[in-house]
C-alpha cells in the first residue's frame, strides 16, 4: 500500500490528501497508444518505471465528465483526472518520483511546467522563428544539469519523463543538435549536460521499452 500523499497544487490552496492502494491504473489516450505515444509518454514512462499495474484504452472508455483533453487517468481508488502535468504531479507523489526533499518536490512541479512550455514552443515553431528562445531555455536546463544527474535531482522524476515527450518535439521541429553530438558539435558542446542527460534518459529501462515497442514516439 502506498503512503498517504499530500499534493499541493498551488500556494495558498489546501493540500489534497490521497491514499492509493496498489491496484490497476487505467490510462486513456487516442487509439490506446497503438499509433503513437504522444502526450501519454510521461504518464506511461512514470507508470512503467514505477512497475505499476496499468492498462491503456481508448478515450471512449474513459469516465464521462472528467475533462476535455487526453490523456486521462483513473487511479486505483476510482478517482479520475485529466491534464498531463496535473496527472504527473499526482503520480509523482504517489510513487515517490518527485524528489525527496521539500525543495526538490517544489522544483519538480515547476520543472514539469517548464518542459511543458518548452514542448509548446518547439512544437509550435517558436524556436525556429526565435532561436534565442531555444538558447535561453536550454541554458536554463544546462545550468541545472551541471548540478544534478537529472532535471530535479540525481534520480529520474516525473519531470524527466515529461521532458522525453518535450524533447521528441524539440528534435523534430527545432533541431536535434542539443541532444545528439553528431548534429552540431558547437551546440552539442555548449549544452553538453543536456546531451548527457538525454543519453542517460534513453538508458532507462522504461524508455528503452517504449522506443523498442514498434509504436512511434510522436506523430
Amino acid at each position: 500500500m502506498f503512503q498517504d500523499v499530500a499534493v499541493c497544487f498551488s500556494p495558498g490552496e489546501e493540500s489534497i490528501i490521497m491514499t492509493e492502494e496498489k491496484g490497476e491504473y487505467k490510462l486513456y489516450y487516442w487509439r490506446a497508444c497503438e499509433k503513437f505515444w504522444g502526450r501519454a509518454i510521461g504518464p506511461v514512462l512514470t507508470l512503467d518505471h514505477a512497475e505499476a499495474n496499468f492498462t491503456v484504452d481508448e478515450p471512449s472508455k474513459a469516465p464521462t465528465g472528467v475533462g476535455f483533453a487526453f490523456p486521462q487517468i483513473t487511479l486505483p481508488s476510482g478517482k479520475s483526472m485529466a491534464q498531463t502535468p496535473a496527472m504527473l504531479i499526482v503520480l509523482g507523489d504517489i510513487f515517490g518520483l518527485s524528489g525527496k526533499t521539500e525543495d526538490e518536490k517544489m522544483y519538480c512541479k515547476q520543472m514539469i511546467m517548464d518542459v511543458n512550455d518548452i514542448c509548446s514552443e518547439a512544437m509550435g515553431g517558436k524556436w525556429k522563428e526565435k532561436p534565442e528562445r531555444a538558447d535561453k531555455w536550454l541554458t536554463l536546463l544546462e545550468a541545472k544539469l551541471k548540478k544534478t544527474k537529472f532535471l530535479v535531482c540525481d534520480t529520474p522524476t516525473v519531470a524527466d519523463f515529461h521532458a522525453v515527450f518535450a524533447f521528441e518535439w524539440v528534435n523534430k521541429k527545432y533541431s536535434p543538435a542539443a541532444t545528439q553530438s553528431g548534429e552540431d558539435s558547437t551546440k552539442a558542446k555548449k549544452f553538453e549536460n543536456v546531451r548527457r542527460w538525454w543519453d542517460d534518459m534513453n538508458k532507462l529501462a522504461a524508455v528503452k521499452k517504449m522506443r523498442t515497442s514498434g509504436v512511434p514516439m510522436i506523430p
